[in-house]
């Protein structure tokens, strides 16, 4: 129910992430830096972390491990139950814009 962000070279928890009512059936980095996560059927909310704002609020807590609600998220509508997400980048050359594609059963949605 919750994503739990790791520095795997100390081992220790940096962040919580506390937003979904269900398991998280995928994850996704976007290009921008923030995280998008899918939740279970009983949840089917896909929400969008900006990690930029985790690493200023470690800083500020110092030991204290951050722990993240749905009201530090963006929730993408009409999304609904999906299985995955992958980020879609624009070809044209040094363009920043992106889609985030999720999937469920035989379904594709752009959500941004």
């Amino acid at each position: 129910q919750a994503v739990h962000i790791i520095d795997l070279a100390t081992l220790t928890c940096n962040a919580i992430l506390n937003g979904h009512k269900d398991v998280v059936h995928a994850l996704c980095f976007l290009p921008d830096g923030s995280l998008a996560t899918c939740g279970g059927k009983m949840d089917a909310k896909t929400r969008v972390w900006d990690l930029s704002k985790l690493h200023d609020e470690m800083t500020d807590n110092g030991a204290a491990t951050p722990i993240w609600t749905e009201a530090t998220s963006r929730e993408l509508e009409e999304v609904g139950y999906i299985f995955g997400l992958a980020v879609l980048p624009d070809t044209k050359p040094g363009s920043q814009h992106y889609a985030l594609a999720a999937a469920r059963y035989n379904v594709v949605r752009m959500c941004i």
